[in-house]
């Protein structure tokens, strides 16, 4: 079954976010290699940045809302000099400084939460392009096995036609399956090098020689749906992440539509008399409140709320729709499985000796063929829809 893990922190986002049953080394050298690769990828480069960006933003949020000023003047008064000095400060009454914390702290979890986001899509779709790349070069094989055997039927074909124990109209029926063949190989061999190129664009070092690293499996035997995995996805935690930053943003327009002291005190001579002062002054909100902006602030809170409702519900129904995918294409595959146990090995053996024996013709020996042929590649498909829908599944749970 599966170990699913909650997304805690950056260090583990960096990690493979499915736990298997039977951790080898192989599997664990094969995510290592798999994450150096995504980590590449130039969106994956500029999410971190703008991850590091923001932890610099946060530091700077900390920092007191205001400086402390420096007043100075100086006159020539007939014979006297007059000059006076001062310091004033602007008091943080409304303590914005606090909500300004908040805000870079929310802003830095978010940009976590997208750079989670992105190394799982990016995950998902580099493992969806190699479950693909693995399809279309079992097709390729299975195709150029089915070359192989009309190819040798021709032979035995032209030997019997020549000996007088075939009808020239079976020669024909092979050449006809055989120029189908080759349609069918040529659209395959197309498929799999567009394949390679999907693969190879999301995995800049990979080959078709690095397949034996992803020889992968989840090692899950038993799946189920748990809304609280929607709750923990990236997704979704950004979503309620912004919502929570626009709440900020509007507690800190309310405080900034206030008025805020600022004191001061200042020493000078004028004349021979030295002077010593304290100012006061206050922002006086007459001709302007800004309540018009404390409502938009608020406004945009209530839209970014309802923004996370709509991505939570979102991925919850896609999360439901990939699991019963899941397990429809599931006990399919495992369908075909025991159906064809052993039976595609011997179903083609037993053709064999029944044409050469003569018990079977031509055209109902390479009907047989193609059926058999059908069959494989069904299994093929049945296996790259499994594999696909458990991706899709793992992806959408935030796993």
């Amino acid at each position: 079954m599966y170990i699913y893990l909650k997304n805690a922190g950056l260090v583990l986002s960096l990690c493979m976010a499915v736990s298997f049953s039977v951790a080898t080394y192989a599997k664990q050298k094969s995510i290592s290699w798999l994450d150096s690769q995504i980590n590449k990828d130039p969106e994956v480069v500029a999410a971190k940045e703008l991850l590091n960006a923001s932890n610099h933003r946060a530091k700077s949020l900390t920092k007191a809302v205001y400086n402390p000023e420096l007043e100075a003047s100086y006159e020539k008064e007939g014979d006297f000099d007059n000059y006076s000095i001062g310091i004033s400060q602007t008091i943080d009454f409304w303590d914005k400084q606090s909500a300004n914390k908040s805000i870079g702290e929310i802003g830095v979890y978010a940009n976590q939460q997208q750079l989670l986001s992105l190394l799982d899509s990016k995950k998902a779709n580099a493992l969806t392009a190699i479950v693909n790349w693995q399809a279309a070069k079992k097709v390729a094989q299975l195709l150029s096995v089915r070359e192989n055997q009309l190819q040798t039927l021709v032979g035995i074909i032209e030997d019997k036609r020549k000996a007088g124990l075939l009808e020239p109209l079976d020669a024909e029926l092979v050449y006809l399956n055989l120029s189908q063949v080759f349609s069918e190989i040529s659209e395959s061999q197309i498929a799999l090098k567009n394949a390679e190129v999907n693969v190879q664009e999301l995995l800049p070092d990979w080959t078709p020689n690095t397949t034996n690293l992803f020889s992968f499996t989840f090692g899950a035997t038993n799946y189920s749906f748990n809304s609280q995995w929607v709750e923990e996805h990236p997704k979704v935690k950004l979503a309620r992440a912004q919502w929570k930053i626009k709440q900020s943003k509007a507690q800190l327009t309310t405080m900034e539509s206030k008025a805020n002291p600022t004191i001061g005190v200042n020493a000078g001579k004028s004349g021979d008399e030295d002077l010593i002062g304290v100012t006061f002054s206050m922002p006086l909100n007459i001709r302007n409140n800004y309540s018009d902006t404390v409502k938009a602030a608020y406004s945009e809170a209530i839209a970014a709320e309802a923004n996370f409702r709509s991505v939570y519900r979102k991925q919850s129904f896609e999360a439901k729709a990939n699991y019963e995918s899941l397990i429809v294409s599931k006990k399919y595959y495992e369908q075909w499985q025991k159906l064809t146990k052993g039976r595609l090995d011997s179903s083609e053996n037993l053709l064999n000796k029944r044409w050469e024996a003569g018990d079977i013709n031509t055209s109902d020996y390479l009907l047989a063929l193609n059926q058999r042929a059908e069959g494989l590649h069904a299994g093929i498909r049945l296996e790259n829809q499994f594999k696909l829908a458990e991706i899709s599944f793992i992806l959408s749970m935030g796993q």
